[in-house]
């Protein structure tokens, strides 16, 4: 680009020789931005304002009188806080700040000393962006980056003290023998692996809404893992009187999945079994292959949802109902987690149920494999679940049934 004196004979070679009026047209150019343009006197009154200025502060030509800014665009009788006009004015050099119009807009200004031969000011133009999107874009990230660090801070907040409850109802179980006592050590540990599963779940739903929570995808025989995991809870779902049986049609199918995530998946479906069944009901767990699919569902001969609420209770804090009759307490967020781990998986999870019938829950996952060297990449160094892991999970997943 050349210098001011060039541009100048270029506008008045290329277009006033051929008698285009270039002030017309600059003005032209002006109204039609989609930002606010506004020319001012060097002491701040108002000369000319574009349209979009006009529309935003609802005013007109007829409006503008011998008037300052802020007595024609806020009804003021004294200088913004930080006006950008009067720092340029002030500094000669180009300014910046902010502005939030009557209707809640939010602008980022700038202001433009006008000199003439003699490097005197003789006017501002003020140019002004809307960022009212950006702003409340980096506000709402600035909120969930800080959400996901208070959940974190409360989740250890919260896991110090706990296990050292746990540590001390563990000896105190060693030491007592009246079985009174020993039920209420029971119902401490209980409700302290509540306290415990409510946390977890707090915090990974703030970091999956914030996208800071991934999967750790592997090849994994997804037929094997899945019977282990309803096997891990046969022993706690029998001593709740229900009747739990595992069906499949395929012997292997190795998938790309995070076993840890698939783990959560069951158990949580698996604990809903229990609460919304009564003694000597079913739980049936399948798993089999369907047009490219892995289809896993669990089933049950409870109470059933009624048809009305059953895209509910995949919302977060959702629940069906609270008269309905059931046989456990919770949140409503279980379910919400489930749904998304089962989305990041890119598959999808839904229910059909008929009430006082049962349901049935259908985990529908893709059968998409990581290449050989991606896998042995990624498991190296890697930790797998092991059967203890797995029942004590059962123990904090299952902690809010109390029959």
């Amino acid at each position: 680009m050349g210098s001011k004196e060039e541009i100048k004979k270029v506008i008045k070679e290329k277009y006033e020789n051929y008698g285009v009026d270039a002030g017309d047209n600059f003005i032209n150019i002006l109204n039609n931005l989609h930002d606010i343009v506004v020319c001012h006197t060097a002491n701040s009154k108002v000369l000319w304002a574009n349209q979009v200025a006009m529309d935003e502060f609802g005013i007109s030509p007829e409006d503008f009188g011998d008037k300052y800014c802020y007595e024609l665009f806020f009804d003021c009788k004294h200088n913004c806080e930080g006006c950008a006009v009067i720092k340029a004015r002030k500094s000669g050099k180009i300014e910046e700040g902010e502005i939030i119009t009557p209707n809640g807009k939010v602008y980022l200004v700038r202001a433009y000393p006008i000199k003439d031969n003699h490097k005197k000011i003789v006017g501002i133009v003020e140019i002004a962006l809307d960022i009212t999107k950006g702003k409340l874009l980096k506000e709402k990230l600035e909120f969930s980056e800080l959400k996901t660090e208070f959940f974190a801070n409360l989740s250890h907040d919260f896991k110090t003290p706990l296990n050292l409850i746990f540590s001390a109802l563990q000896l105190l179980d060693l030491k007592l023998e009246d079985e009174q006592l020993k039920g209420y050590v029971d119902t401490i540990n209980q409700n302290g692996q509540r306290l415990l599963r409510l946390v977890n779940n707090l915090v990974d739903l703030t970091k999956m809404e914030s996208n800071s929570f991934s999967l750790n995808l592997k090849n994994h025989d997804i037929v094997k893992f899945v019977e282990e995991v309803t096997m891990s809870a046969k022993e706690y779902i029998l001593d709740k009187k229900r009747l739990l049986q595992f069906n499949t049609n395929i012997q292997e199918k190795v998938i790309a999945c995070d076993i840890f995530s698939i783990e959560r998946v069951m158990l949580n479906l698996l604990s809903n079994a229990v609460k919304f069944t009564d003694k000597g009901d079913q739980i049936i767990v399948n798993i089999y292959e369907r047009n490219d699919k892995i289809l896993i569902t669990v089933k049950d001969t409870g109470i059933g949802i009624p048809e009305d609420k059953q895209e509910l209770i995949f919302e977060q804090f959702g629940q069906v109902d609270k008269s309905v009759k059931r046989n456990a307490d919770g949140t409503g967020i279980g379910l919400s987690i489930v749904k998304l781990l089962v989305e990041m998986h890119d598959g999808q999870i839904k229910v059909e149920s008929e009430y006082e019938e049962g349901s049935e829950f259908i985990v529908e996952l893709p059968t998409k494999r990581l290449s050989e060297q991606d896998d042995l990449q990624l498991k190296e160094g890697t930790l797998q679940p092991e059967m203890q892991d797995l029942t004590n999970k059962v123990e904090i997943e299952f902690s809010d049934i109390y029959s």
